[in-house]
């Protein structure tokens, strides 16, 4: 095997290793060590490709996130009515939040931070699935199907249950399987009342109406 490829094979151990790390104990609580003992690599390698634990850091965030971006981005660009487009929104970040399960856990523990270990970049590639709501949001609205809403604020009201439903997860099932409720068996499980829910949700409150709009 040549050097090059060789390389390759290594950022690529590390880059696994420390999605691993980074979601079980975020960026302060990771260790550098723990990284390059589960990469099977020296702990050198992590700096010649990285540079620094942060650079590491932002580079295992900047490419879930990416990957996210793009499969919603792809998703929605059908033409289709925008009710549609935002379901498809909502099934494509739900499947990529499981495909790169990391994600989660990196994710809340920024929004709880304020993204303090984000540079610039990184919030700018955080703020791409904002773009992709903003644009069916205003496809929705020039097409009279939907109301004026606060982009932003709908794209954070998405984003953030969408992340704590998939984090407790093994909460509703302790919560099923103790029965704390009388209801307890109903309790929602896995993906599919989640869509449901928030499809439903969405659609009640953005359709259009002859009411006020929103000032945007």
């Amino acid at each position: 095997m040549s050097r090059p490829a060789r390389a390759r094979d290594s950022k690529a151990l590390i880059l696994h290793a420390a999605r691993v790390e980074f979601a079980a104990f975020g960026f302060r609580g990771a260790g550098v060590d723990r990284i390059a003992a589960r990469a099977g690599l020296n702990k050198a390698m992590i700096y010649y490709h990285f540079g620094s634990k942060i650079a590491l850091y932002r580079a295992v965030i900047g490419e879930g996130i990416t990957a996210l971006t793009v499969a919603a981005r792809a998703a929605v660009t059908i033409d289709a009515p925008a009710a549609e487009r935002l379901d498809r929104y909502l099934q494509t970040l739900m499947a990529g939040a499981h495909t790169h399960s990391y994600v989660v856990p990196l994710m809340l523990r920024e929004l709880a931070e304020g993204g303090r270990n984000l540079d610039r970049d990184g919030m700018q590639r955080a703020f791409g699935l904002f773009g992709v709501v903003r644009d069916v949001l205003e496809s929705g609205r020039a097409s009279g199907e939907f109301e004026a809403v606060d982009p932003l604020l709908t794209h954070f009201v998405i984003l953030g249950a969408a992340m704590v439903y998939i984090a407790n997860e093994p909460l509703r099932k302790r919560i099923r399987r103790m029965r704390l409720t009388e209801s307890a068996r109903a309790v929602p499980v896995g993906t599919e009342p989640f869509l449901r829910h928030m499809s439903l949700m969405l659609r009640r409150t953005l359709r259009a109406t002859s009411g006020e709009e929103f000032d945007a």
